[in-house]
């Protein structure tokens, strides 16, 4: 009966440690164990289990303890994946952060193509719709075009081609619309005609091309300058000829060939300079001109 009694609080704890460990904490032995091959598998089997913080503290313990160790680079690429997999805004600065580490220490690593790409997915998880701040999408942007250019053999460049055409894509509607705002709603054509440009120069590639081209003679000819947007018109009906924007270009054209462009003011004669009493000529006195 003593032994039955004595083993109770003995299972209790097991269970108790059983509890601990399906909710990801860290076994404390282990963390303190003097293998890094242990501390290893430790934080392997927590990253299956997505236990993050499990995971992350033994990933910790390897690059702290064991800065020699085998596992020093892999160690700090489960730490970043461990960021970049828990999610959030707040853990894919932290990912980004820990894949631009490996990146510094680790440049001709095997695996530096796979930290490359994960960085410009982090920013690209985070981008927003091309009517709110592109700041992430830009970031995104230039880290998969690093890729592109550093890794052209990665297993990751294809999806990494596809990211860059999404955030090439996004950046252009997002400035296309910034025009579109000023065009319609300021009725700013000046401002919207330079947004239209740099559409048309920095995103020849833009699916929306064909509006841009209408919008940007719209534009054009408001401001008297029928002539350069002719071009923009011929483009638009040539390379689109399906576009919903071709008819309205045809109409836009045959108005604007037709429109008279206003004549310039003709210059009244000078007056007739008088001679001075010195026999020299001086300059006419300027008479003020009196509107009516």
């Amino acid at each position: 009966m003593k032994r039955v009694v004595l083993m109770v609080p003995a299972l209790a704890g097991l269970v108790a440690l059983g509890g601990c460990a399906s909710s990801g904490e860290p076994d404390i032995a282990t963390l303190a164990s003097s293998s890094d091959q242990i501390i290893w598998e430790a934080a392997e089997k927590a990253a299956n289990k997505k236990q993050w913080e499990n995971a992350r503290q033994h990933y910790r313990r390897i690059i702290d303890a064991f800065p020699n160790s085998e596992h020093g680079p892999a160690a700090r690429l489960g730490l970043a994946d461990s960021y970049f997999e828990e999610g959030g805004t707040a853990n894919y600065i932290l990912a980004v952060s820990a894949y631009r580490e490996f990146l510094t220490l680790f440049p001709s690593h095997p695996r530096s193509d796979y930290a490359q790409f994960r960085v410009g997915e982090s920013f690209y998880r985070q981008r927003n719709g091309p009517d709110r701040d592109q700041t992430a999408t830009l970031e995104a942007l230039h880290e998969f075009e690093r890729l592109v250019e550093q890794h052209p053999k990665s297993a990751q460049i294809e999806e990494g081609r596809q990211r860059l055409q999404a955030c090439r894509q996004s950046l252009a509607r997002a400035e296309f619309m910034v025009g579109y705002f000023y065009q319609r709603t300021r009725v700013y054509c000046r401002a919207a005609i330079s947004r239209y440009q740099g559409v048309l120069s920095e995103y020849p590639d833009y699916q929306g091309v064909d509006e841009v081209l209408f919008r940007l003679a719209e534009c054009l000819g408001t401001e008297g300058r029928a002539a350069e947007a002719l071009p923009h018109l011929s483009r638009l009906i040539e390379q689109f000829p399906n576009s919903e924007f071709a008819a309205s270009a045809k109409e836009l054209m045959t108005t604007l060939a037709t429109a008279t462009p206003a004549r310039p003011p003709t210059p009244s004669p000078s007056p007739t300079p008088t001679p001075g009493p010195t026999g020299s000529t001086t300059p006419p006195v300027p008479q003020p001109q009196v509107s009516l």
